[in-house]
């Protein structure tokens, strides 16, 4: 660090932290609970394909599903 000790440095800008407040977002998920009936996005349990188009595939109709 004794390289650096000698040079000024000058801030130009600062960034704020984005606000974010989960309270908005909290009527999508209700929605998105309420439409999807309890049933999970994805089914648990071990999934096993041939290949990765294919997992996505079935991951697609899985997550569509009415």
């Amino acid at each position: 660090m004794e390289l650096f000790e000698n040079q000024k440095t000058k801030i130009v800008g600062r960034k704020e932290a984005a606000h974010r407040d989960l309270m908005y977002a909290k009527n999508l998920f209700d929605l998105v609970i309420e439409l999807r009936r309890g049933k999970p996005f994805i089914p648990k349990g071990v999934h096993r394909f041939k290949s990765f188009e294919e997992s996505n595939e079935w991951s697609l109709k899985m997550m569509t599903r009415t």
